[in-house]
């Protein structure tokens, strides 16, 4: 059951399929998308939840599956962004429309989902170019959303806002984003990571800030800045576009996947400082189209780190102790040449044996034996 909750998880999220497990179907059907392509459906169970749900995440006891739903939402919805939650145990799906995210709403969900460890809460980011400082009545500005969380009820419960950054005295930020004070430059959360707190203590949040190209760390119970990464490599702000992270298990280590530089980047929370720079596929020429890594996983021993490569059809296997490329996969089907696949999920086996990568352009999950990924191969596709 588990693992078919992994694969339902990336096919729905990442191809912006608007279904989620519900009703019995005893045959395969061929179902419309909004992206104008059709989507074969396996007998199973399949029921609506609200428009383009980008992110799904699985509660710590395995019980509930929650969608972040950030399209524009639907009738059902009165226009509301929302999350949505799937029991389970019994199927039944529940959708939880949030009030400040309406058709005229100033802020927006993005790409970052998680419950906090013990279960009790969600966590959401939201971002706002419009007012990112959430300054006027009904505006949350940018951060992440927290909601109480108790037997498939979700309710608001508190903001952490995350203030405009700081940015370097010799960068300036892109003319469309300067809506903040000068020498600042918008966040806009995008993924994050929840790290345990230890004993009693609150979680923290390893948040990647896509629009100041910077990650933070937050504290879960007030929202403080604990650790900042300034992770600009060019005097335009921004450039990076940091997408998501991944923590060790121990909390000690993460990475950040770049959009816009092709790279991943290793981040010592120990120290709080930048340990290394990981290129993954970069283009020829300052004009040629980058790798674009999105979704990161560590494997189950956390020594290797896979990396989606959205704009190379490729799965990239890094080596988490040395940070070298060892391994560079196509997620392309048999005799496919140009059509892109766009991978940016991943999820892997309870047993780690197995490893999925979704697919969304082609609506496919492409599926790895994770022990042929240990082993070095030459870097070509």
């Amino acid at each position: 059951m588990r693992r078919l909750s992994y694969l339902a998880a990336l096919l729905l999220s990442i191809a912006g399929v608007s279904l989620f497990s519900a009703n019995d179907s005893g045959e395969s059907r061929h179902l419309p998308l909004p992206t104008s392509k059709w989507l074969n459906v396996s007998p199973g169970r399949i029921g609506s939840v609200n428009s383009f749900p980008a992110t799904i995440a699985l509660s710590p006891d395995n019980r509930y599956a929650a969608t972040l739903n950030d399209g524009y939402g639907t009738q059902q919805s009165h226009e509301h962004q929302s999350i949505a939650i799937l029991d389970l145990k019994n199927n039944e799906l529940t959708d939880f429309p949030d009030d400040r995210l309406g058709e005229d709403a100033h802020q927006s969900y993005f790409l970052g989902l998680a419950f906090s460890s013990d279960g009790s809460h969600l966590y959401a980011s939201i971002g706002s170019i419009s007012d990112p400082a959430g300054e006027k009545p009904g505006n949350t500005g940018n951060g992440i959303a927290i909601y109480s969380f108790h037997q498939g009820k979700v309710a608001p419960e508190s903001f952490l806002k995350i203030p405009p950054q700081k940015i370097a005295r010799s960068k300036q930020v892109a003319y469309g984003l300067r809506k903040t004070a000068t020498g600042t430059a918008i966040p806009y959360p995008a993924g994050f990571a929840v790290i345990a707190g230890k004993g009693t203590g609150a979680d923290k949040l390893l948040v990647a800030n896509n629009l100041s190209d910077n990650v933070v760390l937050l504290d879960s119970a007030d929202g403080r800045i604990l650790q900042q990464f300034d992770l600009s490599k060019h005097e335009m702000v921004p450039t990076s576009f940091p997408y998501t992270v991944v923590v060790t298990r121990d909390g000690l280590r993460a990475w950040c996947s770049l959009w816009n530089l092709s790279s991943v980047v290793e981040l010592d929370l120990a120290t709080g400082g930048v340990k290394r720079w990981i290129s993954l596929l970069q283009p020829k020429s300052e004009i040629a189209p980058g790798s674009h890594p999105t979704a990161m996983l560590l494997s189950k021993d956390e020594k290797l780190l896979y990396v989606a490569l959205a704009n190379a059809d490729a799965l990239a296997t890094v080596d988490a102790a040395s940070g070298e490329v060892i391994h560079l996969s196509s997620t392309r089907l048999p005799k496919q040449e140009f059509a892109g696949t766009y991978p940016n999920a991943l999820a892997q086996s309870s047993d780690g044996k197995r490893l999925f990568v979704a697919d969304a352009s082609i609506n496919a999950v492409a599926v790895f034996d994770t022990a042929r990924l240990y082993f070095r191969c030459p870097m070509t596709l």
